[in-house]
């Protein structure tokens, strides 16, 4: 399946507001607000460019209903089978990269973070960008990075040589909680409309009980039975939701500004992320939503540079933090200028997510094709097991129809648009 250049500008555009926030949290870290969001960029709508905690949970959002996209469309379990195995490589390939690309900063001892933190008075560049913790020339290994990068680091959440990387464990069983819970939903959808609502809500309760944070997974399969629904908003309906998914996604969990109307919130959820997740997750589901139903969409959300940009996300998410902490660091310190040093980071990251986009590419190509070939190869076992005995005995009439064209046509419920959406899951692309 083709990719849909508008999830993948929204997968871009996460990147560069996740990347945003690290710049001030690095260099500018009173804007940031992590001590006083009453005098910080929080109290304004400028606040959803660099709003990173709002992105991530589009990140999932968006993550979680590609993930069953072929499923929905091919009701084969194959398909859930193999992506859920598929899962752990796929996501794997460029951290891998990363960690030992980091693993060698260490070693090389280019990371500057430490001297530039104190210059910058930012606690969140001290700790490595929040890393579990601080390594240093002599504590790196490239047998710990390698095993962290493989697999530690979506199993168990191990993220101290590039601290994005707390996302990935919650990204990978996020993706098995999705996986579990579609065929459930999609089975329901047809039947009884009321059941599939009743077990994504479900979904949602018992995620929240592990970690809010799960809660986008479950979540965003709403999207399913929205579509399918067959309501198609006009472009000024589209337009204003928009509009307000972009404003609740500039809401950070504090009451301050213009959100200052959410402190209702506050009596329901004394924790700031949940009250985060309470808002980001429906405006990201809005926001999709609005993108999906759109049957023409405009040249600068479904072109060649917004299929770039989705490329460059998941790359630029990666590298971003090693980037900042290195080069950043030392042009902050080399220059005393916390706006050089931001340049330079900024500069920096896109620069060296460019060849990780390409190896990235050729990983999603790469495994692809094997699985490809994994499924043809199932399907075509399956045709011949239950293939009738007449048609050994001569028989002309064709074998059992592929599982993919026995279904519904995915056109019938999907905006024509839809048909072509993304066939890799937002954080392959991040």
């Amino acid at each position: 399946m083709r990719k849909d250049a508008s999830l993948e500008f929204l997968r871009g555009a996460a990147a560069l507001i996740v990347l945003n926030w690290h710049i001030l949290c690095a260099f500018a870290p009173s804007a940031a607000g992590e001590e006083e969001a009453a005098q910080s960029l929080k109290t304004s709508l400028a606040f959803i460019a660099f709003n990173g905690g709002s992105a991530v949970y589009l990140f999932f959002v968006l993550s979680s209903y590609v993930l069953v996209k072929r499923y929905f469309q091919s009701r084969d379990a194959q398909d859930l089978r193999l992506g859920a195995i598929k899962r752990l490589p796929r996501l794997a390939g460029p951290v891998l990269v990363v960690v030992l690309s980091s693993c060698v900063i260490f070693k090389l001892d280019l990371y500057f973070f430490e001297d530039a933190a104190a210059v910058a008075q930012s606690e969140w560049l001290g700790r490595f960008g929040n890393a579990s913790k601080v390594l240093s020339r002599e504590t790196a290994s490239f047998s710990d990075a390698f095993l962290q990068g493989a697999w530690r680091t979506f199993i168990y959440g191990d993220k101290y040589y590039d601290s994005s990387l707390w996302t990935m464990t919650i990204e990978f069983w996020g993706s098995m909680l999705t996986f579990a819970l579609a065929p459930i939903v999609f089975f329901f959808q047809g039947r009884w409309a009321l059941l599939s609502w009743l077990c994504i809500a479900t979904g949602v309760f018992l995620a929240v009980q592990v970690s809010f944070f799960f809660c986008a997974f479950p979540a965003s399969l709403l999207l399913y039975p929205l579509l399918a629904m067959g309501f198609r908003p006009n472009r000024w309906v589209r337009g204003a939701m928009a509009i307000i998914s972009l404003v609740l996604l500039g809401y950070a969990g504090d009451a301050v500004g213009i959100y200052r109307p959410f402190a209702v919130l506050d009596i329901a959820a004394s924790d700031i992320g949940l009250r985060q997740a309470c808002v980001a997750i429906p405006a990201s589901i809005m926001l999709v939503y609005a993108v999906l139903s759109m049957d023409d969409p405009p040249s600068w959300l479904s072109g060649k540079a917004a299929r770039f940009l989705g490329d460059l996300s998941f790359p630029l998410y990666l590298v971003h933090v090693p980037v900042i902490c290195s080069l950043g660091s030392w042009a902050l310190l080399a220059s005393d200028s916390a706006a050089l040093g931001a340049a330079a980071a900024i500069s920096g990251s896109i620069l060296a997510a460019l060849p990780l986009m390409a190896f990235n590419n050729w990983w999603v190509q790469a495994l692809g094709a094997l699985f490809d070939r994994i499924r043809r190869g199932g399907s075509a076992a399956t045709a011949l097991a239950v293939q009738r005995p007449e048609q050994h005995a001569g028989d002309s009439s064709p074998l059992v129809q592929d599982p993919i064209e026995s279904r519904m046509s995915l056109s019938k419920v999907l905006a024509p648009n839809e048909i072509s959406a993304c066939s890799e899951p937002v954080a392959s692309r991040r």
